[in-house]
C-alpha cells in the first residue's frame, strides 16, 4: 500500500463542495426544500415508496437517530407520512404524499446540471471506473462499519 494516501481527505473536501454546489443548484431552481438529507430521503423515495425506516438508512446512509429527525420534519412539512405496516406490525413504512411531485419536472434539469459539473472533462470510461472505484470505497468502509 501506498505510504501516504489523501484519498479519504479528497473525498470528504469533495463531499462538501459538491453539496453546497447542488444546494445552490436547487436554491436556484426553487427546491431548497430538497437541500442536504432532506433530499436524500425524497429522493430514496422516489424509487420505492412505503419503505421502511431500516431500509431507508441503508438507502441514504444515515443512522437512526438522525434520520427519524428528518422524518419527523419533512411529515410536519407534509412531504412524508408514516403509515404502520400491514405485515410487520414492529415497522413503520414511509411514504410520499405527492407535495413533492412538484419538483419532479425539474429535478432531472438540475441532475443533469451537476453531473455536467461533476464530470466535466470526464470520458465515458473514466466515469465508469471512477464509479466502479467509489463504489468498492463505499462498500470497504460499510463493512468496516
Amino acid at each position: 500500500m501506498v505510504k501516504s494516501t489523501k484519498g479519504g481527505t479528497l473525498l470528504s473536501q469533495a463531499h462538501q463542495v459538491c453539496s453546497r454546489v447542488w444546494n445552490k443548484i436547487l436554491r436556484e431552481n426553487n427546491m431548497a426544500d430538497l437541500e442536504g438529507a432532506r433530499g436524500r430521503i425524497i429522493f430514496a423515495l422516489w424509487g420505492k415508496d412505503g419503505v421502511p425506516i431500516k431500509s431507508l438508512c441503508e438507502k441514504t446512509s444515515l443512522d437512526k437517530s438522525t434520520l427519524t429527525g428528518i422524518i419527523d420534519r419533512l411529515e410536519r412539512d407534509g412531504y412524508i407520512e408514516r403509515k404502520p405496516s400491514e405485515t410487520d406490525k414492529r415497522s413503520t413504512l414511509i411514504s410520499l404524499t405527492g407535495k413533492e411531485a412538484e419538483f419532479s419536472k425539474y429535478i432531472q434539469k438540475v441532475s443533469d446540471k451537476m453531473n455536467g459539473i461533476f464530470y466535466k472533462g470526464f470520458t465515458d470510461d473514466e466515469i465508469i471506473q471512477f464509479e466502479g472505484l467509489l463504489e468498492r470505497i463505499l462498500l470497504n468502509c460499510k463493512e468496516a462499519e
